[in-house]
């Protein structure tokens, strides 16, 4: 009898064990270094891997740069023609093509990266405008897997959640851009006001969207990695967001910020390997982009540990 309840107590707890989930890897940081034109009052808000290079979007200069994180080194300026107002905030990219998105004036755009030619991308509904607080849509990522573009609002208008707005892609004709048809919406439930998600963008090695969150209250600052799952059909759902392992991940954001680095953390992309990077917002107000900003930018690359 013994034996029995022994064999069975071992079958319960094999599938116990089988039952639960993989544990998440935890990722490590490291400040990649950057040229001096980067710590300019450029105004970093988007980047996205492509092609072996980061592209990083300035929120207020009509301009893409693009950098090699291998080589540590600026390779070139994708300048653009933006409408007046603009405020671009996201970027991601879609079979070899830029997209941009503005939270001034809430839009997304196509850019050709060689180019820098520059096409306004319609939607079947309006994107959320920008809220009396300041917050609009501050992220973009494409699912080249499925078609789909998810668009993320930093918060509401009453700054209790932040929402993704998941968009099916309409192929063009080849003289027009892409379209966006409307889906769904998800709500990411937030604290207190004190927290916002800045960016997201799409892992598709893992079929999860990474989504960048954030805690800041004067000088007190919290840096958080989350993921959703990404199903069978591109959808997401708030009931899979899990967090994402960094190790001092707060700790090590605040010591660079003590050495005149911005902790503004904006943009999030991941490359092929699955390496993590990650981008700051360097200054404030309106960018001069020949002038020194009084904070420097900095880049983090996150790998598994």
């Amino acid at each position: 009898m013994q034996k029995i309840s022994l064999s069975i107590l071992a079958c319960l707890l094999g599938i116990t064990a089988a039952a639960q989930p993989a544990p998440q890897p935890v990722y490590t940081i490291n400040a990649v270094p950057l040229p001096e034109s980067m710590h300019k009052q450029v105004c970093i808000s988007g980047m996205k891997y492509l092609d072996g290079n980061l592209y990083m979007a300035s929120e207020r200069c009509p301009v893409i740069f693009a950098y090699d994180p291998t080589g540590k080194e600026a390779l070139k300026r994708v300048e653009i023609q933006v409408p007046q107002q603009f405020e671009m905030e996201g970027l991601t990219s879609y079979k070899g093509k830029l997209y941009l998105i503005s939270e001034n004036i809430s839009a997304v755009y196509e850019v050709d990266p060689a180019t820098g030619q520059l096409a306004q991308v319609q939607t079947s509904v309006p994107l959320p405008p920008k809220s009396k607080s300041g917050d609009g849509t501050e992220g973009i990522a494409a699912n080249e897997k499925n078609n789909k573009f998810y668009i993320l609002r930093e918060r509401n208008e009453d700054m209790t959640r932040s929402q993704i707005f998941t968009y099916s892609i309409e192929p063009g004709d080849g003289t027009l851009p892409i379209s966006l048809k409307y889906e769904s919406m998800t709500e990411l439930p937030l604290e207190n006001p004190q927290w916002r998600y800045s960016d997201i963008c799409v892992d598709a090695a893992n079929n999860r969207l990474i989504c960048l969150k954030s805690f800041s209250k004067g000088k007190l600052r919290q840096q958080y990695l989350e993921a959703l799952e990404i199903d069978a059909n591109g959808n997401i759902s708030s009931s899979t967001l899990t967090n994402m392992p960094v190790e001092n991940f707060t700790e090590i954001s605040n010591s660079y910020k003590n050495d005149d680095y911005s902790m503004n953390l904006e943009g999030i992309t991941v490359d092929a390997s699955g390496t993590i990077y990650i981008i700051s917002d360097n200054t404030s107000g309106k960018a001069m982009c020949d002038e020194v900003a009084k904070e420097k930018t900095i880049l983090l690359e996150l790998r598994k540990k």
